[in-house]
């Protein structure tokens, strides 16, 4: 009520005092309109209410000022109202998007009920002395405020939204199977979706307890691919996906994890395919070796070595002079690995990880295995498996048999170790960080799984 008859006190002392009883002039700085100049404009002043006060100071430009009783402001300054408070003035006028107070609740009340005491006419005519405003435009008035309000709330949500935008993800490179191949280790973004359709039926346990719930599953499975493929520092990947690196940690465990028991454990894991089967897709370099069944060699991988001195002794590598984890690696004649062991020390010789791994228990007999002259385990061979490796040389000279021989083994070789130069393009593969070495067995078998879905090394086979 005290409100109200504000309202009607301000409207009555407005109507009743014609402008040329007594001079009055506009305190805005840089505006000169008088009461004796420019008869048909109207002139408020200051609300009573000291935040509302305040409001319209600073709005004018003029917080030191303290106006007193037949202090005003023109009514050119409020083209929304007097609800509004005075936003039009000389030095933003002209501009696209001028400032615009928002009104409160209690201000749109305000407006409502001066526009119902005067019977409908506003009391600020305008800049050009137009008639006073109807009760229609009234109306309108109050839309043009609440339109207002929507629009700067639209644009404060928009501002939120895109500060919670990733800055990258899979829509942006999908298009270009090149990019896709650059940052995932896949062939094309098909490759990289049926991964995902694969994922949205697997129940994710996440490896923090916590679900990541902000980040769209495809995106999760871009983040581990491009972790697995370059490597990449969790802070570079809490800055390209927008969140903390706790999350980047959470989801590469998980997703991971996730691709281990999906593509190795329920499609490679102890299936290593028959040399009947192999003979279905036998490359012309492995025809004079049809019984082949698979062929072996080892692969390294650097690891951190902040472990005690006898750990470090078990992990050294004299072949790559430092730490290392070191695993065997089965290639089929056709160039698919068909089998990855878990990872020794660097230490380990070939011989004792092919004896414990569990590939000798995966051959029949009527197999052949290829390997390299370093793999002596003739001795540990099952019975009716043959091994297959280059001649060593004995009197000085190969003879032209040796010779021979040699030269078939290393033509098929190449296959076998281009297949393995694929794998080690997943460059996580070229330094394991001490935070995921426990998770290295896992890490190795689905970079091996993912070498398997790229286009075939021999065109023959593709």
């Amino acid at each position: 009520m005290a409100s109200a008859y504000v309202i009607v006190a301000e409207y009555v002392t407005s109507v009743s005092k014609p402008n040329w009883a007594r001079m009055v002039q506009c305190c805005v700085p840089s505006c000169n309109n008088r009461n004796d100049i420019n008869k048909t404009i109207s002139y408020y002043r200051f609300p009573l209410d000291e935040n509302e006060k305040r409001r319209w100071l600073k709005l004018i430009r003029r917080k030191d000022f303290t106006p007193n009783y037949n202090s005003r402001v023109c009514g050119w300054h409020f083209p929304h109202g007097k609800a509004a408070g005075p936003t039009r003035f000389a030095w933003n006028e002209g501009k696209a998007f001028p400032h615009i107070s928002q009104p409160t609740k209690r201000q749109k009340k305000m407006l409502l009920a001066t526009v119902e005491d005067e019977g409908g006419a506003e009391p600020g005519p305008s800049h050009l002395g137009t008639a006073q405003k109807t009760p229609s435009s009234s109306s309108v008035l109050v839309l043009e405020i609440e339109n207002e309000m929507l629009r700067k709330e639209n644009d404060k949500l928009k501002k939120e939204l895109e500060k919670q935008k990733q800055t990258f993800s899979f829509s942006q490179i999908s298009s270009h199977p090149d990019i896709v191949n650059y940052y995932t280790g896949l062939p094309d973004a098909a490759t990289v979706l049926f991964l995902e359709t694969l994922l949205s039926k697997f129940d994710l346990q996440y490896h923090f307890d916590w679900n990541v719930q902000k980040m769209p599953l495809i995106d999760q499975l871009l983040l581990t691919l491009m972790k697995l493929r370059l490597n990449c520092g969790l802070v570079d990947l809490s800055v390209r996906f927008n969140c903390c690196r706790a999350t980047v940690t959470n989801i590469f465990i998980t997703i991971s994890s996730a691709l281990y028991d999906i593509l190795y454990v329920g499609m490679m894991e102890n299936k290593i395919p028959s040399r009947f089967k192999n003979q279905t897709s036998l490359p012309h370099c492995f025809q004079p070796f049809p019984n082949c069944r698979i062929v072996l060699d080892c692969t390294e991988v650097a690891v951190s070595n902040t472990e005690s001195l006898d750990t470090q002794s078990h992990l050294y590598s004299h072949y790559k002079g430092g730490t290392t984890l070191k695993a065997l690696i089965g290639v089929a004649p056709n160039g698919f690995i068909t089998f990855a062991s878990d990872l020794y020390g660097g230490s380990t010789s070939d011989k004792a990880i092919t004896a414990d791994c569990g590939v000798l228990q995966q051959l029949e007999a009527g197999d052949m295995v290829m390997a390299d002259k370093g793999f002596t385990i003739r001795d540990i061979l099952p019975a009716g498996v043959s091994l297959n490796i280059p001649t060593f040389l004995v009197n000085g000279q190969f003879t032209m048999e040796e010779i021979n021989h040699n030269r078939l083994i290393a033509s098929a070789r190449v296959h076998v170790e281009r297949s393995i130069q694929r794998l080690k393009t997943f460059h996580i593969l070229s330094y394991i960080p001490y935070q995921y070495k426990k998770h290295a067995n896992k890490i190795l078998k689905v970079c091996v799984s993912l070498t398997n879905l790229q286009t075939p090394i021999l065109r023959e086979i593709a």
